[in-house]
Order: C-alpha cells, then structure tokens, then sequence
C-alpha cells in the first residue's frame, strides 16, 4: 500500500480536520472497540510546560520501573516521536503493521492526522500492556480528540494567551477551554497562579464533584553547575537542565506522583522520584547544543514561554538570538521580551505555511533580517558569543536537524541526548 512508513507518514500529515468533532472520534473509537478505555491514563492540558510535565511523570514512572506510554505534539525529530513507550519511538514497522489494519477505517471516518495519532497511540499502549500512559492535549482540551479519555487524574500546567483565534481572547475563555478535561469525579492538579484561572478551575471541578490540587510554589536555585528546588519535605531535587521555568513544570509532576502514590494508583520511592527528575531529557526545550560558547535552542513558541526563557537566559552576557515564529502568534511582544534580554535579534524563515513572512520586520530597531538561517547561525558562530535559537517548535525542530545532518557543532562538546 506504502513503499515504506515515510510515504505513509506524510500521506497522514497532510490529513486535515474537515469538521469532526469530538463526538465524531468517540464514535469511531468505539467502533474499533474503544482501546483508550483499558489505558490507566493521566491527561495534561495547558498553554507551555505539557511536554516538559508529560516527561518529567514519565521518567519518574519509567525509573519505578512502570511501563510507561507517552503522546505528545509536535515532534521535534520523526513524526514518530509524538508516540513513546518507555521514551522510545514506535517503530516504522509497527506504525506501518497499525496503518494496513485500520487504514480504510480511518478513511471512511474521515479522520485527520491528530486522530489517527490518537488512535495510534491507544491501539499501540493497549497492544504493548503499558502500565500507565500520560497525554499531552494537542490544543485546548474541552473539545481536544484526547478528551475521549477517562484519566486517573487530570493536569493542566498554566493558562497564557495563546490560539486566541480557536480558544478565546481572555485569560477566562482559555481557562474554560482548557477546564473542559475536568471529569466528573476526577481530580485536577494545576501549577498556574492567576485567580481569574483557579477560579475558573474550581468552579469546573466543584461543578464535577472533584478537587482542584494547585502546587506549592517554587524557587530555583543554581549551584555546583546544577539546578536546584525543594518542594514539601523534599530538599535540594536536583534537575539535568539549566532551565529555570522546568523547576515549575518538574513540581507540577512531583505533585501528580504525590496524588497518585497517595491514593494507591501507584507506588513510587523518594529515591525513584530524584532518579527520574534527574534524567528526565526533553529535546528542544533549554537544549544545550554546546557549552562554550554556548549554543541554545528553545521551543519557546508564545509570549508565555518567551518570557520564561528569557528569565533562565538573565545573567548570560552577548547573547545573539535567531528568531523565527509562525504568524499567528504575538510576534511583536515576543520580540519586546527578547530585546529586554539583548539588542542582537535576527529573524529569519523557515519552510512552514504558517510561518511569518519576516520582511515585515525589516525596520524594526535592533532586528536583523536573514534569508536563511543557515546563513544566520553560521555568521552568528563567527562572533563566539552564546547564541539562542527560538520561536517555534516547528523551527527549532527543522534547525536542530540541519545542525547534526551537517555537522555544524563539534559533537563531543555538545550536551544532546537521544538524538536518534
């Protein structure tokens, strides 16, 4: 049917969503024996911080020895990589093996790339007995396709203003979207701060016979070259990354374990918990591609997330930033953070139809303006000064492998794990 799992890989991504509704995929799922419902599942939902958060439970879970099935969006390498078990990729074969036996069914439900997916990831977790899978929502949540799911508990990491088009153009209308993975009796666990958000969420989780659990806050500190935090009776957690903003998503996921350990849906050591936290790595995000001098890449892809960033970068002198964005986001605030942080900002494209076209930026003070960043990174890697890549996922994920395709950066300085 495919010549091999590539063919097959893009005929999908170019399946869009005509109209279906949540309904529609419930239906469908229930029609291929509904794989999702025999899942122990937790379910994420959130502005930034779901991927970082999904990993972070995942490593702890997987270092207790549980088996444990991830789904995220984007990828940053393979299209595979948004479906895990145990942080390793569904293979080609598998992927393929799934697709020739529900292949017309996806054609005669109409279904897009999201939900084919989703319907991946279920069919593969049931099939593989993983002990428990954690899922990322692809965007909002009440009316997300991963909302077919009934979790041991719900997480929500913060609410920005972001999809404002899809979701709403206030921090409430977002908070409502996002509220809408609340389950009847379930639990939801929270690391956002804003009260027009709680407020939002408990009433949702009063209205659901539940509780809303929000974490403690907490305070990074960086000494003998590693990030710390404490969070309740835990001191000095150490984290692998030199990111700030992970201290809060790391807690977020500490605080899920605590839940679930305490209501005998899992059991998990202290020593399992630093182990995990430790080693969890999650591409693309505060990646440090070299040490010195330092070279970053960052899925900072809203203002929220760039303003996170710019916290963790304070204290790093001559930085360069090479920026790109997709046009639908705040592009103009983004840039106002970053120019708070230094005044050697270049912009450049990338091959996304969503992308900004940069050239409307081309008068804009402290704005460089490149036709590539091929270009960009490699004149910026003359200056040996830290450089930063950031913007978009998309972005980050097409740089990140022209830099290893190419062999820019001098890999036994680099700090990557699991480039696969």
């Amino acid at each position: 049917m495919w010549k091999d799992a590539k063919t097959l890989i893009e005929e999908i991504e170019h399946r869009k969503n005509r109209g279906n509704t949540l309904e529609h995929f419930k239906n469908y799922m229930e029609s291929i024996g509904n794989p999702h419902k025999d899942i122990k599942a937790i379910h994420i939902a959130g502005t930034n911080g779901k991927g970082s958060t999904t990993n972070y439970i995942r490593s702890i879970l997987q270092s207790a020895g549980y088996k444990t099935g991830s789904f995220t969006s984007p990828y940053i390498i393979t299209h595979r990589d948004r479906i895990r078990i145990n942080d390793i990729y569904i293979s080609e074969e598998k992927f393929v093996e799934i697709a020739q036996q529900y292949y017309d069914g996806w054609m005669k439900w109409d279904l897009s790339m999201f939900e084919i997916d989703m319907a991946i990831a279920c069919i593969w977790f049931k099939e593989q007995q993983v002990d428990v899978a954690v899922f990322e929502t692809g965007l909002g949540g009440r009316l997300d396709f991963t909302n077919i799911l009934t979790p041991m508990v719900s997480v929500i990491t913060n609410i920005g203003m972001d999809h404002m088009e899809l979701l709403g153009d206030t921090y409430e209308k977002i908070a409502e979207e996002k509220a809408g993975i609340i389950k009847e009796g379930i639990d939801v666990i929270t690391a956002e701060r804003k009260e027009e958000c709680l407020h939002v969420f408990f009433q949702h989780a009063k209205n659901m016979k539940s509780t809303c659990i929000c974490t403690e806050e907490v305070i990074p500190v960086w000494k003998d070259k590693h990030l710390y935090f404490n969070y309740k009776g835990y001191k000095d957690i150490a984290l692998s990354t030199k990111a700030k903003y992970q201290c809060s998503n790391a807690a977020l996921a500490l605080e899920t374990i605590f839940y679930l350990h305490e209501h005998k849906k899992l059991h998990v050591t202290q020593e399992q918990i630093r182990k995990g936290l430790y080693e969890a790595v999650w591409i693309g995000r505060f990646e440090v591609l070299r040490e010195e001098p330092l070279f970053i890449i960052d899925g900072a892809h809203n203002s929220h997330g760039i303003n996170a960033l710019c916290n963790s970068l304070k204290g790093i002198q001559d930085i360069q930033v090479i920026f790109s964005v997709l046009k639908d986001k705040n592009f103009e605030e983004m840039l106002q953070q970053l120019e708070t942080i230094t005044k050697d900002i270049t912009v450049c494209p990338f091959m996304n139809a969503r992308a900004l076209d940069i050239h409307i930026l081309e008068n804009r003070p402290h704005i460089t303006v490149k036709d590539s960043y091929e270009i960009a990174i490699q004149e910026a890697l003359k200056k040996e000064k830290p450089i930063v890549v950031t913007g978009s996922l998309y972005f980050i994920s097409e740089v990140r492998k022209w830099i290893y395709d190419t062999g820019l950066l001098n890999k036994e300085k680099s700090n990557r794990i699991n480039y696969l």
